[in-house]
């Protein structure tokens, strides 16, 4: 149901792969381009306002 569209394998160019899967080190490769700027930001705001 949820997961039908993981389970199709494309061809291309006559090459099948299988489909893409979050790992678990992209996920902490996003988490931390998301983190670290905000966290800078933060810390910048809050040693101007206090």
């Amino acid at each position: 149901m949820v997961n039908d569209g993981m389970k199709n394998s494309e061809t291309v160019l006559g090459v099948s792969a299988p489909s893409t899967r979050v790992t678990k080190t992209a996920a902490f490769l996003v988490a931390a381009a998301l983190s670290v700027p905000v966290f800078a930001i933060l810390s910048v705001v809050d040693w101007l306002w206090f």
